[in-house]
């Protein structure tokens, strides 16, 4: 029998932490701007005994001992307890879509213009962030966040876009790409550990765990050997919740076929 550890890395402002991951947790979602992530840690109480402080940077990667680890999570401290163990609440660099807020008025400018004008006190590595025809005349903003004015300009040009930073810390701003390659395949009967039918057309999968993040797309044979592709619109990554080891789910919707 072939077992595979999970392996976790936690850096903590600037330092790496050496402790057992007991419990791990993140949620991210393609219609939510900001992730979230809880983190407990064991064997800590000597290395960390100021624990850590609203917006201290935390940066954690994951994997299977003995392979290269992916990052999982890049964002900032929340808040803190610790006791016997470190337990951290922290939100991805998102956070600063919605702590962040504007009074100006953008005239005459392309949607693209404003959003990197926007985002630009962010200090984000663009990821993704699309052009779209047309500008706008006037977009007035008044102490609003930026996920509200970016909110305002999708619905001014009629826009399906989404913002976001992924797992690396990346801002994207773009419409769903369900025709992009899958970055992950499944198999009924061999890795699938649980495949949920739900409301709307959804589809709820559960794998060992899988460090990919939402607005990607991931293919799946079912028991019919048949393959088709979904897009991924939520995730949660999780340790010591759904079972001993590392899992992951992933939320659905069928993407379209190449």
């Amino acid at each position: 029998m072939i077992w595979k550890a999970p392996d976790i890395t936690v850096q903590l402002a600037g330092r790496d932490l050496a402790g057992s991951c007991i419990k791990l947790e993140v949620l991210a979602a393609r219609n939510l701007p900001v992730a979230t992530a809880y983190l407990e840690l064991s064997n800590l109480r000597f290395e960390s005994q100021e624990g850590a402080k609203d917006g201290d940077s935390l940066q954690i990667s994951w994997g299977w001992r003995g392979e290269d680890l992916s990052s999982l999570f890049t964002g900032t401290v929340l808040r803190s307890h610790l006791r016997e163990t470190l337990q951290l609440w922290a939100l991805c660099r998102g956070r600063a879509l919605v702590d962040t807020r504007v009074t100006r008025t953008y005239q005459n400018e392309t949607a693209l213009a404003i959003v990197e004008h926007l985002i630009a006190p962010c200090r984000y590595t663009v990821s993704s962030c699309t052009m779209v025809d047309g500008g706008i005349d006037k977009l007035p903003l008044q102490a609003n966040t930026l996920v509200e004015a970016i909110s305002f300009l999708n619905r001014r040009l009629n826009l399906d876009h989404d913002c976001y930073c992924d797992a690396q810390g990346g801002f994207h701003w773009e419409a769903p790409d369900k025709g992009q390659q899958p970055v992950a395949h499944f198999t009924h009967g061999e890795d699938v550990e649980s495949w949920v039918t739900l409301p709307g057309n959804r589809i709820l999968l559960t794998v060992a765990g899988t460090p990919i993040w939402h607005s990607n797309v991931l293919s799946v044979v079912n028991r019919q050997g048949e393959e088709h592709s979904y897009f991924i619109e939520q995730v949660r990554h999780t340790v010591g919740v759904l079972a001993s080891g590392a899992r992951s789910q992933f939320w659905l919707t069928e993407a379209y076929h190449g």
